[in-house]
């Protein structure tokens, strides 16, 4: 049994150009917060949806080059999670504690996605604050927060984060008996898509692909209109825009953000379960 209580998703790092260019799309159309960044790099921006959970834009250090992303677990205790991981021989990349006393630490899953476990956010004073583009510096004041009140998307939590994948026995070996997370049936019907379940009801998707592959790393968000979402991201113009139905009666909204990152937005209506079942593999059938 491992010793990795996972307890959400505490964020999705996006790599993008620059925030100009980006960060509007997840500030002034999907509605998130921008938040001080607890991290003292100036490329990371900060933002928030209402469940608590992060997306951060991270601008690139390379003009013409995007970086990588990765996925934060939120875990009930990180020295526990690194105990565990070390005693199952993997290797912690890098850990510590950030300004507001958020624990940390980085991996690399066996496909070399880099993977974050990450206590609880505002765990000690900081007094950071930030500019409505995320420039984050110290300071004396309140904690600031910018959020747009008429955003024409409002996005309520984070369904799933899909990552992609080589090799389905060894990924899921990785996240099933290391990480310690359950295999659910899932509810699209193509067979590279293995679905886990997370304790607060969010999903990691694994996404069997060809090696390289970064578009298949994305966030699916739930999203309070979803039609209203269909209509805004189809004025905007993006790019890739897809539109499907899943077998748990819940709908898509794919699309691509300025930089090319793949974003899935999904409707807020009561997911239907009980009639698949999936064995080990994830591998899942109707019953």
């Amino acid at each position: 049994m491992t010793g990795i209580t996972i307890t959400g998703f505490n964020h999705i790092a996006y790599p993008i150009s620059t925030r100009e260019h980006t960060l509007p799309l997840y500030r002034d159309i999907l509605g998130l917060a921008v938040i001080p960044s607890m991290v003292d790099g100036p490329a990371v921006i900060w933002t928030q949806m209402e469940s608590g959970t992060m997306i951060h834009p991270i601008e690139s250090s390379e003009p013409g080059k995007l970086g990588t992303f990765h996925l934060a677990f939120g875990v009930e205790s990180v020295s526990d999670a690194i105990t565990s991981l070390e005693a199952s021989g993997i290797e912690i990349s890098s850990s510590g504690e950030r300004y507001d006393g958020q624990e940390f630490a980085f991996v690399n899953d066996p496909d070399g996605n880099r993977l974050e476990f990450a206590s609880a956010n505002d765990r000690k004073p900081h007094g950071r604050v930030c500019d409505e583009w995320g420039v984050t510096t110290n300071g004396d004041g309140p904690s600031s927060r910018h959020q747009k009140a008429d955003a024409p998307i409002r996005v309520l939590s984070a369904e799933h984060v899909g990552v992609p994948i080589t090799v389905r026995k060894r990924a899921i070996t990785f996240y099933r008996d290391v990480v310690g997370l359950k295999i659910i049936p899932s509810m699209v019907e193509t067979e590279e898509i293995t679905w886990f379940g997370l304790r607060n009801g969010s999903m990691l998707h694994l996404v069997e692909t060809e090696k390289g592959d970064a578009h298949t790393y994305h966030g699916g968000f739930v999203v309070e209109d979803f039609d209203g979402a269909i209509n805004t991201i189809q004025q905007l113009d993006a790019k890739n825009i897809r539109i499907g139905d899943r077998l748990d009666g819940r709908r898509a909204l794919h699309f691509d953000d300025p930089d090319g990152n793949h974003v899935e937005l999904v409707s807020n209506n009561p997911a239907r379960s009980g009639h698949r079942v999936a064995d080990e593999w994830g591998y899942t059938k109707d019953i």
